[in-house]
């Protein structure tokens, strides 16, 4: 651990030298193990943990079976949540239910990244126990999270540099374990949300969403388009973290007027247009409400048309950005106006330009495009976009 860096941050919370130094002796003999940093190919579910049971409960074999049958290879990470405290299977009576936990996430982070929360409640500065919080985070790292969320509201009643420096000796800790860790604080406000970019490696965008539901809606992109212009360039090897639908709220699909398969097609296709690690909510991926017995949300995934037309849509979009270098998360982004009808973006890495075009309304749109479609790899030299279309074109 680097003491340089984290003393002066612990001084000021005038804690324990001595009970630090134990807490951080506690972990060094764990067998870390790192993976790879966020990349084009980065794509993150968000899944409960109990989603699949057999005989009626909650089983993390059984998840894992599916998730690596039908998602692995396009979805990277999982972020687990409904996960601690942990409550371990009633035939654990025998075994240590927080060993159980170890082998099943082991299983599971053989296929996947793995994304945890972790949500202290602190109402001041002085009921705040970092010593115990931060034992809280490496536990996290050790159950093998590469990726961990904070949410900025759990410092209830603590000063923004009081935050700050609690999420500062996190992230020097948690690259400490995981040097291609990220560290990703949840903040509702976007202009609050930057602020913080120099002490975490990822801010979630919570407006998103509710922008592209109006959007769809009112089939007008002028509102989500004057939003996305006002997101910052983040500095560099730091990046936002874009979701249309998180475990604090409903899926996203809830808050569309219909339950529009093409519609739902176009939100995502400006989710991972825009800079950032894309989030895809199971709820929404496999057309399910809660916990789900094995057989039944497979032969679903196979029987049913409209949630199989859902699934392989959203994974088609999926496949085609982790081939994209330009679709990056540190991939620059400029926002484009167009059409009042529709949403573009162009991210740009190293010489590589991909210009992403969606059509939020009902009505067909005519764009005037030259590039090559990261679909087909056919040339494009004009675009008509149907209702609810959209086009992702090399330049």
């Amino acid at each position: 651990m680097d003491w340089q860096q984290i003393e002066p941050i612990l001084h000021k919370w005038e804690g324990d030298d001595g009970a630090w130094h134990r807490l951080f002796d506690k972990w060094e003999s764990h067998a870390w193990h790192d993976h790879e940093a966020p990349s084009e190919k980065t794509n993150v579910l968000l899944v409960d943990a109990s989603l699949v049971t057999t005989e009626g409960k909650p089983d993390m074999g059984a998840l894992h079976d599916v998730l690596a049958k039908h998602v692995a290879g396009t979805i990277s990470d999982l972020h687990l949540v409904s996960l601690f405290p942990y409550i371990g299977r009633q035939t654990d009576t025998a075994v240590d239910p927080r060993i159980r936990l170890y082998e099943d996430l082991g299983e599971l982070s053989d296929d996947f990244q793995l994304m945890y929360e972790l949500d202290p409640v602190a109402y001041n500065a002085e009921q705040f126990d970092l010593l115990a919080e931060t034992d809280a985070l490496i536990e996290r790292l050790a159950y093998g999270a590469t990726k961990v969320r904070v949410h900025a509201q759990s410092f209830r009643g603590m000063t923004r540099e009081e935050v700050k420096n609690v999420l500062r000796l996190w992230h020097i800790v948690l690259h400490h374990y995981k040097p291609n860790g990220q560290l990703i604080l949840a903040e509702d406000a976007l202009d609050e949300a930057g602020s913080y970019l120099d002490v975490v490696d990822a801010v979630c965008h919570f407006d998103l969403a509710s922008h592209v539901t109006l959007a769809l809606a009112q089939g007008k992109a002028t509102r989500l388009t004057e939003w996305a212009q006002k997101i910052g360039t983040p500095p560099e090897g730091k990046t936002y973290f874009h979701f249309l639908s998180s475990a604090e709220r409903d899926p996203f699909e809830k808050n569309l007027l219909d339950n529009h398969e093409a519609m739902l097609l176009a939100a995502h296709s400006i989710l991972f247009s825009l800079q950032g690690i894309p989030s895809v909510d199971y709820r929404t991926l496999f057309g399910v409400s809660g916990p789900t017995d094995r057989d039944e949300l497979v032969h679903a995934l196979k029987k049913e048309e409209t949630r199989l037309n859902r699934f392989s849509g959203i994974m088609g979009q999926l496949n085609v950005k982790r081939a994209e270098p330009a679709l990056s998360p540190y991939a620059t982004q400029h926002i484009l106006d167009v059409d009042k009808h529709v949403f573009a973006v162009e991210r740009q890495l190293n010489g590589r330009t991909v210009r992403l075009y969606t059509n939020v309304s009902d009505k067909e749109v005519n764009l005037e495009i030259r590039g090559t479609s990261l679909f087909t790899g056919e040339p494009v030299d004009s675009a008509r976009l149907q209702s609810f279309g959209y086009v992702w074109v090399s330049i």
